[in-house]
């Protein structure tokens, strides 16, 4: 039996929606038929101060695509506000089939300056908050016997670079977390996974960041992809049959198991 993940007609909700890879992903799931809740903080009211895009910059290419798309503004590292992600998607749509958790938080510095109130910041954005929302959605979708959750990492978790140590360690509880999530409701009907972003993308984010602190930070742009091909092995993780869950996979993982790719 197929048992493969349809994206049309499923409700998902994408944090860190604004730009980048969450932006890309929005609009991939879109396409592919899905209704999608963008997240972030960014509005036309209070753009980025050195960034690009909003969440209404974001929902009106949704809308122009013909997509059904809803925008919900709140900041993750604030309890309330991410419970209210919970309360509208479900007074809006009544449930979420699919949770791209791609929000992140960094703050880079020597571990001996990056002072605690930092620390508990990226813990919150890149595990409590991700949880908070797998607490608000996962019931439904093990009542109704199906649903993914996609946690997005990055290669800080296993690499001990100097200066990213809040980056690392808190992505690497997020893929732990993604693990146990797995060991606790796997067979169930969703599936739970983890993308580990392990080559350089060229979000605004990145190249922001590249521009600014690149040679200090020893960031190599070799390899570089674009965050419309990340978006596509997304979608491609997410469509997954059910079984393949409790996965934390690098790119060249995916793309040996047949994820879209520069090549083709």
């Amino acid at each position: 039996m197929d048992d493969t993940f349809a994206l049309a007609g499923a409700v998902t909700v994408i944090t860190g929606a604004t730009r980048g890879i969450g932006r890309e992903t929005a609009l991939a799931f879109g396409r592919a038929g899905a209704s999608v809740v963008i997240v972030g903080r960014t509005t036309d009211a209070a753009p980025h101060q050195a960034l690009p895009g909003t969440l209404q910059s974001v929902l009106a290419e949704l809308e122009a695509a013909g997509v059904d798309a809803r925008a919900a503004q709140a900041d993750l590292l604030d309890e309330e506000q991410t419970q209210s992600i919970v309360d509208r998607t479900l007074e809006w749509y009544g449930r979420c089939d699919v949770l791209v958790n791609n929000a992140a938080y960094t703050s880079n510095g020597p571990i001996m300056q990056v002072p605690a109130s930092r620390w508990q910041k990226g813990l919150r954005m890149q595990v409590v908050a991700p949880l908070q929302l797998v607490q608000g959605f996962v019931p439904g979708m093990l009542e109704r016997g199906t649903g993914r959750v996609l946690n997005i990492s990055s290669d800080a978790a296993v690499e001990l670079d100097p200066g990213v140590a809040l980056y690392g360690v808190s992505k690497l509880g997020m893929e732990r977390l993604t693990q146990y999530l797995d060991a606790e409701i796997g067979g169930q009907g969703v599936a739970v996974n983890c993308m580990r972003i392990d080559r350089p993308v060229a979000t605004e984010t990145w190249n922001f960041v590249f521009e600014r602190q690149g040679e200090e930070l020893g960031l190599d742009a070799t390899g570089i992809m674009e965050p419309d091909l990340v978006a596509r092995q997304i979608e491609w993780m997410v469509r997954r049959p059910t079984t393949w869950s409790g996965n934390v996979v690098g790119i060249d993982d995916i793309e040996s198991q047949g994820a879209p790719s520069d090549a083709g």
